[in-house]
């Protein structure tokens, strides 16, 4: 089984991984793919302590990581990593089950096609902050965005397959889906209109990003992933109801049921691990947009039928 899930930034968020009731299923079988900003990669100098005490606990899972790189690792670093043809693709191997799935490869996965292109702006340093010359070469590198080369080597690959491919992994949106994720906070640059002319032109199942730090389906087949783990080909609605990890997140407006009727709110409190004694799922208080109650209704996760993108 193949598995995704979203940005891990080193040892900032990699303990998604830890005692979760996805990955405590997992065996040897089964690959699990990060889309971006792995962050394992991330002194510029070497590989230090903490770097390489995680990426040892990733080789020894049962599982073998796959992922895409973003816009937080370091480049140089990432790509003195020896090179190798997997699956019909280039990787950089980093363990013997830590892989990099290279920008603009298509790898053959349990019979299925996995376009992959990583990168993407970072909106937190570099030229989007002013503070290039202060970050970069030790925080921030100049090959986030992909090269003309490798995008070449994406659409030559691409046409190669006649344009069609099971799914797609990147770390950034497409620039239409990122202005309706972002409505319009991040600008358009060179990754993400390449993206835009992808999903113009390439036929496909369902495409995976990570990038944003939130779990929504931004169309029916555009998922941005953050914190769950699903099974590739599901949506983040169709993902597991994970306790502890909730697929939802304070502000956001949603379509509930609440005592048979159906509702649109907005989530006031989040209880990932349920309120009080109620250990079974991640609950939420919700307001009714059309009423002012006294205290939000508490709804569980299995409740919320749909997530809105448009308050």
């Amino acid at each position: 089984m193949i598995y995704v899930t979203g940005d891990t930034h080193g040892s900032i968020d990699i303990r998604k991984l830890l005692e979760n009731q996805v990955t405590d299923q997992m065996t040897e079988e089964d690959y699990l793919i990060i889309c971006g900003d792995f962050g394992l990669i991330w002194n510029y100098k070497k590989e230090i302590r903490k770097e390489r005490k995680w990426l040892e606990w990733l080789n020894k899972r049962p599982w073998t990581t796959l992922f895409c790189d973003g816009n937080h690792e370091c480049f140089p670093r990432l790509y003195s990593y020896p090179e190798s043809e997997w699956h019909g693709g280039k990787v950089h191997v980093i363990r013997d089950k830590v892989l990099h799935l290279m920008r603009g490869e298509i790898f053959e996965i349990e019979g299925n096609s996995i376009f992959v292109m990583g990168g993407a702006s970072s909106h937190d340093r570099g030229p989007l902050k002013g503070d290039t010359e202060i970050v970069q070469g030790k925080s921030w590198w100049p090959e986030e965005i992909p090269s003309d080369e490798e995008m070449e080597n994406g659409l030559k690959n691409l046409k190669a397959h006649n344009n069609q491919v099971d799914y797609i992994i990147t770390h950034c949106l497409p620039t239409t889906y990122q202005d309706i994720v972002k409505r319009g906070e991040f600008p358009a640059d060179k990754a993400t209109d390449y993206l835009e002319t992808i999903s113009q032109t390439v036929a496909y199942k369902h495409w995976y990003s990570g990038h944003y730090h939130v779990n929504i389906d931004v169309i029916d087949k555009i998922s941005v992933v953050f914190s769950r783990i699903i099974k590739i080909g599901d949506t983040i609605m169709e993902s597991e109801t994970m306790l502890g990890i909730p697929k939802f997140r304070k502000g956001d407006a949603v379509l509930f049921r609440h005592e048979g009727e159906e509702m649109m709110g907005t989530i006031k409190e989040v209880w990932p691990w349920g309120p009080f004694f109620k250990h079974d799922e991640p609950y939420y208080g919700v307001t009714p947009f059309d009423d002012e109650p006294k205290k939000p209704f508490q709804v569980k996760e299995t409740d919320i039928i749909e997530k809105s993108l448009i308050i």
